[in-house]
């Protein structure tokens, strides 16, 4: 996607993501285990391929495995006294990965006890939040 679409593929790939999630949330009801099953996993599969980096390094957005590994081998590096002006950076911004995570998984447990029909709801706004701010951060150039 990113060869035919640029900079616009996260933007885009967010957009699919959206749909995507939308349809499941709309099948779920006639087909659950399909319908739940290949659509989220689609999507996360989607989202791992737009979104491999975070600042300078590789990362994983469907899992923490690999993220808690960055947080403790950043903060080992740290700790030895490595020549580096910001030595804590990467630990914290992996650790913040894993405490998202943790909250997703959280919120989302929750969320499908109490409120089922509306559990894909909060993935779908959160999707929306970012599609903003990819906007912003990317306006359209003016025209006159």
């Amino acid at each position: 996607m990113r060869r035919f679409a640029g900079k616009q593929a996260g933007p885009i790939s967010i957009l699919v993501e959206i749909a995507l999630l939308v349809t499941v949330g709309i099948l779920h009801n006639r087909l659950p285990g399909v319908a739940g099953t290949l659509g989220i996993s689609f999507v996360a599969a989607m989202q791992a391929a737009s979104f491999p980096r975070v600042e300078m390094w590789s990362y994983s957005s469907v899992m923490a495995t690999t993220n808690l590994r960055q947080a403790i081998e950043g903060t080992v590096t740290a700790v030895s006294g490595v020549n580096d002006p910001h030595p804590f950076r990467r630990p914290s911004v992996f650790a913040t990965i894993c405490a998202a995570f943790g909250f997703g998984a959280a919120s989302g447990a929750y969320m499908t006890s109490q409120v089922p029909e509306l559990t894909l709801g909060v993935p779908v706004t959160l999707l929306l939040v970012a599609l903003l701010r990819c906007e912003q951060r990317n306006p359209s150039p003016v025209v006159n």
